[in-house]
């Protein structure tokens, strides 16, 4: 059904109900949102997977995002890009941030490592805002989507969301992630006065089996831009929020990410992919409640976890089955001790709904659990979805969900013991495939420093922790370098519930652990270690002779650190090149043009300083600097500035004549000395050309580019070219740094006076008569100089 078929349909239907449905008669196009560039990837526990999970990376899998196309030429994704048509047009840098956050290899530098490193990435046009094609998505075997864009705020299930409601009924596996929009300050002039619920920007993102992501800042809580659901019959979206503190772009990439991660996880134990209903199940059983106790209708059931998510996943925390009418379906599971809070959600995926319609459930499917010690029977969230702001804002509370296809049911401090998780088709057409995952989570987990983690010495850097536990517990947090028995204070009246802090480290690469400590309890971190990353710079970039590279980096020396490792740029990711004791490196044409290299700790590398392309870096052939002080003087003095002194001989300085260059000065380098000046007086007036000979211990003579000095001697000054053509500039060379420049006729007529300035002064022609003319020029200090021009 198109739009202006859709918008009479809608008016219809609907006119008398608060949907203010946004029917148009053509498609609005959709627009990026903005994003932005710096990234702590402790929060929701992300470095935490990587560091825990090293293989898992999303290796093997394909995603797609879908907007405009990423850089193909961007080193992060080297070697992982699948073709695509879209490519053909434009990147743009929000589709480049977008894909780094997802998929970044880490190559450019560690920050640039995005959450599933290891994904094949596609490109898709956000030009339709409809599905992709569903034989397209399979040829490349696509299993998560990104859609980071939105268009104006629609609040209805339309022919779009339907679309992708069905396409995840034709192809379980595939995951479509939306952010929410940035549109949660806006008030849509129709519709109830709801305030900034309701503001999902796009009828798509109403599909009942995509994910969608609102965004929070760096302390988890909401950003105020943050689209909002209900959805038009009430259902809880957006489900998730993460990160995104100028956007929820940034929030739904992080998320895609992670469900890379998980879909790799389900494959490593099963052999193929998890319908996208067990990767929802997961994420939602995994995500870290925000404000009032049980899912709202602004962040949904919470905060990304994906640490917790992927525990999930690994652990085998859930179950999947097939439902009919006949009879529930159960399993068993023990709460242990010292739990601080239990999650388990059940996921599926829904039939699609006709568009318009004011409910959108088909298959309703129950979740709840039962205590099996008292008989206890503890129900899902469920949220009220009366359109007034007041019910939207009322919290959760326990009872049956008739809207949704995701279902929670958490429990803080639950009673140890063993519980029995009940999963009922109440309305079902067919049989229906579920998944049910489940969480078990202590009141104090550390996301940042985790083992393994690297720190960069000397900067203010985040300290995570998630903390389940009583929210008005006040602590220190204190730090301890390894080997040592004291520990060193950090803070104090550290709030536990903030679960962040900022810690100024020491300068000094050392490894050291954290400890956090109130009256709750104590709580000592993995070792991390303090580092400094190492930045290089260009020796010598010689290019190469005879098959020979002649190219050498160097990079300052660290404090107790006797050896580095050295590090290329391979087909797709950071290769190990080499370890050196030393603080300089010489290449070879196997080693590539892309260097970085990282301080070895306790044998094991530090942080890599940024990776450099050396043939890029402004220095050549020995020669970092080569400038005439003055382009017009009357010495001419030049200045020089070495890369490096080594296995140099000799420095001549030659001054150019009509036919070759003649040397006029030599100097010996020394290696405590890189800065250079020369200066010459030749008897001659007007341009001088100088190079600069270099010969070398084994026989090489390398010479630089010219410089060309403008030689006038005091008080003189010279004019060219003279004759001049009639209408063209003449050139007027003098010491000084302007002049007021101005013609004299024959018989005393002054034209008008001009201001010239620059190194070479040009003063107009135009309108001059072919003849003999006067140009008076006037120093700053009054002085009058005048000189013969014969224009032809």
């Amino acid at each position: 059904m198109g739009r202006s078929v859709l918008y009479a349909f809608c008016t219809a239907l609907l006119a008398s109900t608060w949907l203010s449905i946004s029917c148009v008669a053509q498609q609005q196009p959709g627009s990026a949102r903005k994003a932005i560039g710096d990234y702590d990837f402790s929060q929701h526990g992300l470095q935490a997977v990587q560091l825990r999970y090293p293989n898992l990376t999303g290796s093997g899998l394909t995603v797609s995002i879908k907007e405009q196309p990423f850089d193909t030429t961007d080193i992060d994704f080297r070697g992982r890009v699948v073709a695509s048509p879209v490519f053909s047009q434009p990147f743009t840098d929000h589709a480049n941030i977008m894909t780094t956050l997802l998929g970044g290899a880490g190559n450019t530098a560690a920050t640039s490592r995005g959450v599933a490193w290891g994904v094949r990435l596609a490109s898709s046009s956000f030009s339709t805002l409809g599905p992709d094609t569903l034989p397209d998505l399979q040829r490349l075997r696509i299993s998560v989507q990104n859609h980071s864009y939105g268009v104006g705020i629609e609040r209805f299930y339309g022919p779009e969301a339907r679309a992708y409601d069905v396409q995840t009924m034709l192809e379980p596996s595939l995951l479509h992630v939306f952010s929410s929009g940035n549109s949660g300050l806006e008030v849509p002039a129709a519709g109830p006065p709801i305030g900034s619920f309701a503001t999902l920007t796009g009828e798509f993102k109403q599909a009942k089996n995509a994910l969608v992501v609102g965004g929070v800042n760096n302390q988890t809580v909401l950003e105020a831009r943050s689209s909002r659901g209900p959805t038009a019959d009430g259902r809880i979206k957006p489900e998730l929020v993460a990160y995104g503190n100028n956007g929820t772009s940034e929030s739904a990439a992080l998320v895609s990410g992670t469900a890379a991660l998980l879909q790799q996880s389900y494959r490593n134990r099963h052999g193929s992919l998890p319908a996208s209903a067990w990767v929802k199940a997961c994420l939602i059983a995994s995500a870290q409640d925000t404000g009032l106790p049980g899912p709202d209708h602004e962040t949904g059931f919470g905060s990304l976890n994906a640490l917790e998510a992927v525990t999930i996943a690994g652990k085998g925390q859930y179950q999947t089955g097939m439902l009919t009418n006949a009879a529930p379906q159960t399993f068993t599971l023990t709460i242990p001790p010292n739990t601080a809070r239990f999650s388990v959600a059940l996921a599926w995926i829904d039939p699609p709904a006709v568009s318009g319609a004011t409910k959108q459930l088909r298959e309703d499917l129950d979740l709840w659990l039962e205590s099996i010690k008292t008989g206890e029977i503890i129900r899902p969230w469920t949220l009220s979805s009366a359109l007034q702001a007041d019910s939207l804002r009322l919290p959760a509370r326990r009872g049956i969900d008739r809207a949704n296809n995701v279902e929670q049911v958490s429990v803080s401090n639950p009673t140890p013991g063993t519980y029995r998780v009940w999963v009922q088709g109440t309305y079902l057409d067919t049989p229906q495939a579920y998944a049910v995952a489940y969480n078990v989570a202590e009141a104090m987990t550390w996301l940042n420093p985790t083992a393994g983690a690297l720190l960069r010495a000397g900067e203010a850097q985040p300290v995570r922790w998630q903390w389940l536990g009583a929210a008005d517990a006040v602590g220190t947090l204190a730090m301890q370098f390894v080997g040592d028995q004291n520990w060193q204070p950090i803070a104090q009246n550290v709030r536990l519930a903030d679960q962040l802090a900022v810690w100024n480290t020491p300068d000094q690469n050392r490894a050291v652990r954290l400890r956090l400590s109130a009256s709750v309890g104590t709580y000592v971190s993995d070792t991390c270690t303090l580092t400094r990353p190492t930045g290089l710079r260009v020796l010598l970039n010689c290019g190469e002779a005879d098959g020979v590279v002649r190219a050498a980096v160097a990079w300052n020396p660290q404090p107790a650190v006797k050896a580095y490792q050295l590090y290329r740029l391979g087909r797709t990711y950071l290769e190990p090149l080499r370890q050196v004791s030393d603080t300089v490196a010489f290449l070879s044409p196997a080693d590539g043009v892309y260097v970085a290299v990282a301080p070895l700790q306790n044998g094991r590398p530090g942080l890599p300083g940024f990776l450099i392309d050396y043939r890029k870096q402004g220095v050549g052939c020995y020669v970092a600097n080569w400038l005439a002080r003055l382009p017009v003087a009357d010495t001419a003095q030049l200045d020089l500035t070495l890369s490096t002194a080594w296995n140099l001989t000799a420095i001549t300085l030659e001054r150019g004549t009509q036919t070759t260059f003649e040397p006029i000065q030599t100097i010996r380098p020394t290696s405590h000395q890189l800065t250079y000046s020369f200066s010459d007086r030749p008897t001659v007036l007007g341009p001088v050309r100088y190079r600069l000979r270099l010969n070398t211990s084994t026989g090489e003579t390398i010479l630089t580019g010219e410089e060309t000095v403008y030689l006038v001697g005091p008080g003189q000054q010279l004019v060219f070219p003279n004759p001049v053509p009639a209408g063209e500039f003449v050139s007027v060379l003098i010491t000084d740094s302007e002049v007021v420049g101005s013609w004299v006729t024959a018989d005393g007529r002054r034209g008008t006076s001009m201001l010239l300035s620059g190194a070479i002064k040009q003063m107009p022609t135009a309108g001059l008569p072919p003849g003999l003319h006067l140009l008076q020029l006037t120093t700053p200090n009054g002085q009058v100089r005048v000189l013969k021009v014969l224009v032809r």
